[in-house]
C-alpha cells in the first residue's frame, strides 16, 4: 500500500506538492495505515486487477469472433500506481513483438488528472522505445458516452416517481 501512495503522491500529472519527490513518500507513511485499515474492512484488497483482468478477457474474446483476421487478441494490464505496473505491461508486449495496440482506460470517466495521466504514462514509456520499435497505437478515452452505452443506461433510469429498477 505504501508504494501503491508513493507513487500517487509522486504523480505530478495528478498533483502538484511543494517539495514532492520529499513529501510524497512523507505522506504516503503517514497516510497507509488508515487505508491499510480500510481496505481490511472491504475484505483486505481492492477487486480492480480481477475486475480488469475479466473485462480484458472478455473483450479479447469479443475482438477474436469481431476481427478474427487480427486475431488472437491479447490484453496487457498496466496501473499507473498498483502491480501491475504500466512498465509491466509495456516489457510484456516488447517481449511478444507486438506491433498493434490499443491504449483502453478504463475509468468510467474521462479526467485529466485520471485518464490523463495513465495516457500520458503510456505516451512517455513509448516514446523512449519501452513498448518495442515501430507500435502503432489507438486509444478508447471516452467509452462511457458512446451512443450504446448512453442508450443502455437510459433504459436503467427511474421508470418515474420514486420508481427504481
Amino acid at each position: 500500500m505504501q508504494d501503491f501512495l508513493t507513487r500517487l503522491f509522486l504523480d505530478s500529472d495528478l498533483m502538484k506538492l511543494p517539495l514532492q519527490r520529499i513529501s510524497a513518500p512523507l505522506i504516503a507513511k503517514h497516510r497507509t495505515p488508515k487505508i491499510v485499515d480500510q481496505y481490511a474492512q472491504i475484505g483486505g484488497g481492492s477487486p480492480i486487477l480481477r475486475w480488469t483482468q475479466t473485462q480484458g478477457a472478455g473483450l479479447c474474446a469479443l475482438l477474436d469472433e469481431l476481427h478474427p483476421g487480427t486475431a488472437p487478441h491479447k490484453p496487457y494490464i498496466g496501473f499507473r500506481y498498483a502491480k501491475p505496473l504500466v512498465e509491466n505491461a509495456a516489457k510484456q508486449m516488447k517481449d511478444d513483438g507486438v506491433k498493434r495496440a490499443v491504449a483502453f482506460t478504463q475509468y468510467p470517466q474521462y479526467s485529466c488528472s485520471t485518464t490523463g495521466s495513465s495516457l500520458n504514462e503510456v505516451y512517455r514509456r513509448g516514446r523512449v522505445g519501452e513498448f518495442g520499435e515501430g507500435v502503432r497505437w489507438s486509444v478508447i478515452d471516452r467509452w462511457f458516452s458512446h451512443p450504446g452505452l448512453v442508450e443502455v443506461s437510459e433504459c436503467l433510469r427511474p421508470l418515474g416517481s420514486g420508481a427504481q429498477v
